[in-house]
C-alpha cells in the first residue's frame, strides 16, 4: 500500500480536479476484506468479469438498446434454462 502525497493547491478547483481523479486503488490495504460484503439470499450479487467479455457484453447492450445488467441475467437465465428447463 502507498502513501498519498497530496500536494498544495493553489486554488479550489485545482483542489477539486486532483480529487476528483484520483484513483485510490493503490492506498487501499489489499488484505481482501475491504471488498467483503454480506448479501442476503434473493438480493442481487456482484461478479468480477473479465475486461475482454465485459466489452463485448457492453457492445451487444447497446446494439439492442438494454443495460448491460438486463442482458447478462437474460443470458444467464437462458443458459440455465437450457442446461435444465425447471430450474428458472
Amino acid at each position: 500500500m502507498k502513501n498519498l502525497q497530496v500536494p498544495k493547491f493553489k486554488t479550489y478547483e485545482e483542489e477539486a480536479a486532483f480529487w476528483d481523479n484520483l484513483d485510490t486503488t493503490p492506498f487501499m490495504e489489499d488484505d481482501g476484506e475491504w471488498f467483503q460484503f454480506e448479501t442476503p439470499n434473493k438480493r442481487a450479487i456482484r461478479v468480477a468479469i473479465l475486461p475482454d467479455v465485459a466489452a463485448e457484453l457492453i457492445q451487444r447492450a447497446r446494439a439492442q438498446g438494454v443495460s448491460v445488467e438486463t442482458l447478462v441475467n437474460v443470458l444467464l437465465i437462458e443458459r440455465i434454462r437450457e442446461s435444465s428447463p425447471a430450474a428458472v
